[in-house]
């Protein structure tokens, strides 16, 4: 996957205000200030006649503008810099970006089928499985194939889930300290699988940059955890397409900030009324040689799903 060249946009405006300070720094006058030669022909038009004032000392005057200078250059910052980290000139802040991208990506139910390929420097393995998701609370995600793994089962209710393994025939309760173990011993984590944590709920966000992934214009959109969310990651930075606001890449960080995967969402194509990424692929950092793909088969979005589905009845059902 080749990255393009982020914007420079916030170079131009670093550069903006460095030469600003020097200006001010170098003439010793603010804009503003009624003593600066350069608002002198505006206020002369504007402002009141003054009245006579006693002469100032030249010390005096530069120690009474050093405040001033401080404001204007404070204000030259905000001014510059509040509207890149908040807002786009489309008009789109990063919380919006979040929750279209979380849309695009998701409706209010899913069904689909997909084979999920393990692959590791030493064996390679292929799952096919099916599943269901009554966002935000429910997930049900059954395998339907190799034989030795047909039947095994992942069921979650809100913050509980569980596991089902035919072969020794008992249900497993999953912890929340272990949704970032791998799920079936993929690059895939618990969380990524169920979809505990949301986008847009659990995480502030902030448009760091603008950028191509593939030929494809995306924002930058940095994510980080809010206190006491239930998520597993230190830090999300996402690359969301702005046509359709589909996720590209996305980086997943630890609590110290180090990069420990990326998914890549690859394989664009129209399914249903929506564009979606048919082909998923994390790809470990931390584990040279190991990756997972998701091919998804089919997708259905938005149609009733039957509540008996998401019960421990039917996760120990016989396959």
């Amino acid at each position: 996957m080749n990255s393009g060249t982020v914007s420079t946009s916030m170079e131009r405006q670093l550069a903006t205000v460095f030469v600003m300070t020097q200006n001010l720094i170098g003439n010793g006058r603010i804009p503003g200030n009624p003593h600066s030669r350069c608002c002198r022909p505006v206020l002369r038009g504007l402002a009141a006649p003054a009245k006579p004032s006693k002469k100032v000392p030249s010390r005096k005057r530069a120690r009474q503008g050093a405040p001033k200078m401080k404001y204007w250059l404070a204000l030259a910052v905000f001014v510059l810099f509040a509207p890149v980290a908040t807002v786009r000139a489309d008009g789109l802040d990063a919380l919006t970006i979040a929750r279209k991208c979380d849309a695009a990506l998701k409706g209010k139910t899913e069904h689909g089928s997909a084979a999920m390929t393990v692959r590791t420097p030493e064996w390679q393995r292929t799952l096919e499985l099916t599943f269901w998701y009554d966002y935000p609370e429910k997930t049900f995600i059954r395998i339907a194939a190799p034989a030795k793994d047909a039947g095994t089962g992942t069921l979650r209710l809100g913050s509980n889930m569980w596991t089902y393994l035919p072969s020794v025939e008992r249900v497993i309760k999953i912890p929340p300290s272990l949704m970032l173990q791998p799920w079936m011993g993929s690059d895939f984590t618990n969380d990524d699988l169920v979809k505990e944590s949301s986008l847009p709920t659990d995480y502030t966000h902030r448009i760091e940059a603008e950028t191509t992934e593939d030929g494809d214009p995306c924002y930058r959109l940095v994510a980080t955890p809010k206190p006491n969310a239930p998520v597993v990651w230190g830090k999300l930075v996402l690359l969301v397409r702005k046509t359709d606001f589909l996720p590209r890449r996305e980086d997943f960080y630890d609590e110290q900030g180090t990069l420990q995967k990326t998914l890549y969402f690859d394989n664009i194509r129209g399914t249903g009324s929506r564009n979606y990424p048919m082909l998923w692929r994390m790809v470990s950092h931390n584990k040279p040689g190991h990756e997972t793909t998701l091919t998804f088969f089919s997708l259905e979005f938005d149609k009733p799903i039957p509540a008996n589905t998401f019960t421990q009845q039917n996760l120990e059902r016989r396959f």
